[in-house]
């Protein structure tokens, strides 16, 4: 048997598990709920389906022959059974958004944390223990919230820590061979998803697959000799709604996709309109530099054109006078950077040099810079000027979503005292004061170029709506309902929402707003060894 979630992505997905009889069955559904789930594994018998869900990470279990799914243990993420089903090996969240792999037994007593990665938002996602027993193969992502190689550590503890597979590259799940002498990953290098493959503890990385389709996920044969893979493409497109209707933005490249693996990408800006709202950009593929450039259009021609040619960046903000675009590179360790240039071409890009890997960039009104920078393993809001200078720390944070258009407010991940909702997004005051919560559960709350508007959804809940909320001129915020916005529900019954029937990456208003379509073709196919 086979199980696997069918839904739009292959990390996190609001779609269901199946099961499957090899080699020709008929997929049967066994979930029917609009919940995130990730990694579905088999109990040691094979009559019962584990599989994890989001915020709050959870391990939920469902019966191979069907029946309602109940919950198997809470606070507990890619759960796998261990030692002949005796004790069980999972990710948990320490606090925050830290989440560590611990193994206990079935009653989760007798627990040994056997790996808490570096960063108090390090997150080890997956975990895989070798056939002997020996070792425990990890996906994880670092500070800045994006997947790193994937790592072999001992599963007894302590010991050296093998970085495996191609360096310079995300690693996002893994298997091993029965024999336990090769790890299989897979990763995403030079902007594709392929599997790999290295011989543990000395070999060389190897690629096992390639072309131009893209590989995810890897389910080892018992007997080692081949291995069942997610097979397909994925071309983005970038629209722009406004009063005469929707408007493709470029034909020259494929328009980044937003939310694709991790959370530095649920909140990388890819479009942005002007604060005049005469120009749009936008970061594209168009295969002339590796990763993505920044493009502007201009919105009465319809031209579009490059705004830094040759230069690859993963972020960017304009400043409010479309004079200068701060933006994030990533230098050959793969930290992230911070750079600004003029638009008109008069100088340089000038990179911001500092010690710590800053990104999330974003202009204030009077010309400084809101961003992000990691320090002692911790993340904490920054503002600077732009050439750098007068850095002050403003608190701490996880991560660095938007900011008012007035420069008042900062929308931040920020750590929350609530069990189930260890973080939530907040409203943070840029000069001082009380954060205001806004909403748990993968929200994306961002403001449109006049601040007029709160845009808001929930991306993995499978509703294809967003929901402008009106902004309070005294607050500069919505009005919110007196509990937490948990999900699509809580949108649903705010009175004044204007309900956009897309996925909006950006806005100007309500009636002139950005978003991006999905062509997705996705099967699962064998792979012989040899």
């Amino acid at each position: 048997m086979l199980t696997f979630i069918r839904g739009t992505g292959t990390f996190l997905t609001a779609g269901q598990v199946y099961v499957k009889l090899l080699p020709d069955g008929e997929p049967v559904e066994l979930t029917r709920d609009s919940g995130i789930k990730l990694s579905p594994v088999f109990s040691p018998d094979g009559s019962r389906i584990a599989y994890g869900t989001a915020n709050p990470w959870e391990t939920w279990e469902v019966p191979v022959l069907g029946g309602e799914p109940r919950l198997l243990l809470p606070n507990a993420s890619s759960l796998t059974w261990i030692e002949n089903g005796k004790r069980l090996l999972f990710s948990e969240i320490k606090e925050g958004m830290r989440m560590a792999v611990v193994t206990t037994d079935e009653g989760r007593g007798q627990a040994r944390e056997v790996y808490d990665p570096p960063g108090e938002r390090g997150m080890a996602h997956h975990s895989y223990l070798s056939p002997d027993g020996q070792w425990v193969l990890i996906a994880e992502m670092l500070n800045q919230g994006l997947f790193v190689p994937c790592r072999v550590v001992p599963f007894q503890g302590g010991g050296e820590v093998h970085v495996v597979g191609p360096p310079e590259s995300m690693c996002t799940s893994g298997a091993w061979s029965p024999d336990s002498k090769w790890v299989y990953l897979t990763v995403k290098k030079d902007d594709k998803f392929h599997i790999w493959r290295q011989r543990f503890p000395n070999g060389e990385p190897e690629q096992v697959t390639s072309g131009t389709s893209e590989e995810e996920g890897i389910a080892m044969a018992p007997d080692g000799k081949s291995f069942v893979t997610s097979v397909g493409t994925e071309v983005s497109t970038s629209w722009i709604h406004d009063s005469t209707g929707e408007h493709q933005v470029s034909s020259e490249g494929q328009i980044e996709r937003v939310g694709v693996q991790g959370t530095r990408d649920r909140f990388r800006k890819i479009g942005a309109f002007s604060a005049d709202g005469k120009k749009f950009y936008f970061l594209m593929a168009n295969g002339r530099t590796t990763g993505t450039e920044l493009w502007v259009r201009d919105l009465a021609t319809g031209k579009s054109e490059p705004v830094l040619p040759s230069y690859s960046m993963d972020e960017y903000s304009v400043s409010q006078d479309g004079k200068q675009v701060a933006f994030t590179s990533t230098d050959p360790n793969g930290l992230p950077n911070l750079w600004v240039a003029p638009t008109d071409h008069r100088s340089s890009p000038r990179h911001i040099v500092s010690s710590a890997p800053e990104d999330r960039p974003f202009f204030l009104p009077d010309g400084d810079l809101l961003f992000r920078a990691s320090e002692g393993g911790s993340l904490f809001l920054y503002r600077m000027h732009a050439d750098g200078s007068d850095r002050r720390k403003i608190s701490p944070i996880i991560d660095l979503a938007s900011v008012s258009p007035d420069g008042r407010w900062a929308v931040v991940n920020a750590p929350s005292e609530n069990q189930d909702h260890t973080y939530a997004m907040f409203a943070l005051p840029v000069e001082g004061g009380s954060p205001v919560k806004l909403c748990v559960n993968v929200c994306t709350p961002v403001w449109d170029a006049r601040g007029e508007f709160m845009f808001m959804n929930f991306y993995l809940q499978n509703d294809p709506n967003t929901y402008a909320l009106p902004i309070r001129r005294g607050s500069g915020l919505p009005d919110l309902p007196s509990s937490v916005i948990t999900g699509i529900e809580d949108l649903k019954k705010l009175k004044a929402a204007v309900v956009i029937p897309h996925i909006v990456n950006s806005a100007f208003s309500p009636s002139l707003y950005s978003y991006s379509t999905h062509d997705t073709h996705r099967n699962l196919y064998r792979i012989p060894l040899q």
